[in-house]
């Protein structure tokens, strides 16, 4: 499947800006201070009033936060208990159970969400991709395409929709939503790396070279999208800058068999008589 999780990690630079790693630290101290607060505040709350099923929900969000998986399910399943039709008390548990790797149930948690909330795009939309992550692309879609009746610029479901279109093979389709993610949230990697690769299978070497560009600028730790961008170019005999792209993603996924074997070939290319 071609839905794929990116994972975004900031970086502070001490040479660049004294003592910033300092007060990121602090910041940091700062952040699990206030956790520790909201679940001392909460689980107060709870110990008054234990059938207060608002309460139970931040409480979950809180341990959540801290990574205390168990201690979290179990507040968003209390809350589901003391009031069964509330949303956000779904949509916890199912952010929860996708933490543990519960893909199915998670879903099943989402459309419970869905149900009692059936307004709110982004619930549709996160229904969505779990639907995707659990290869139902068809239901995936349908979600994707409900976030986008109730909220036509959301950029997230306009790309997530491309991504779902694009693994049925209607490359058409794919390209189309993804041109309307990129124009609504131009800085999004996840939006530049499918609308590129959709034009690298469609034959379009131009425009994926541009796209997969902008994806490797914004996303420079991304392997698969410098891999791709590598056989783009060797298709248009840019063959120095392919390598470049090919070795970048060996580097970046040394175990990676898929970018050795691209990289070899574009080397093997590069080498025959023109």
């Amino acid at each position: 499947m071609r839905y794929r999780q990116f994972l975004t990690m900031l970086a502070l630079s001490a040479f660049a800006f004294p003592g910033a790693c300092g007060r990121a630290a602090l910041a940091v101290d700062q952040d699990q201070d206030d956790i520790k607060s909201m679940v001392f505040r909460y689980e107060a709350a709870i110990e008054q009033n234990p059938k207060n099923p608002k309460n139970r929900i931040k409480l979950g969000r809180a341990y959540l936060m801290q990574g205390e998986m168990k201690k979290a399910e179990e507040q968003f399943k209390e809350a589901i208990k003391l009031e069964p039709n509330e949303s956000e008390a779904h949509f916890g548990l199912a952010r929860v159970l996708m933490r543990e790797g519960n893909m199915q149930e998670a879903a099943d948690s989402m459309k419970d969400a869905a149900k009692n909330d059936p307004n709110n795009p982004d619930v549709h939309h996160r229904l969505g991709q779990l639907l995707l992550r659990t290869d139902k692309p068809d239901e995936a879609i349908a979600a994707f395409r409900q976030a986008i009746k109730l909220n036509a610029d959301h950029a997230g479901a306009h790309r997530d929709l491309g991504a779902a279109l694009g693994t049925r093979g209607d490359i058409d389709a794919e390209i189309e939503e993804e041109k309307k993610a990129v124009a609504l949230s131009p800085d999004d990697p996840d939006a530049n790396f499918y609308l590129g690769s959709a034009y690298a299978m469609s034959g379009n070497a131009k425009d994926a070279t541009k796209y997969l560009q902008r994806c490797v600028e914004l996303d420079k730790k991304n392997s698969e999208a410098h891999r791709m961008l590598a056989g783009v170019l060797a298709s248009d005999h840019r063959f120095a800058e392919a390598v470049k792209s090919a070795q970048t993603a060996c580097d970046l996924a040394p175990d990676n068999k898929a970018c050795k074997e691209t990289l070899q070939k574009i080397k093997t290319a590069e080498g025959k008589p023109k």
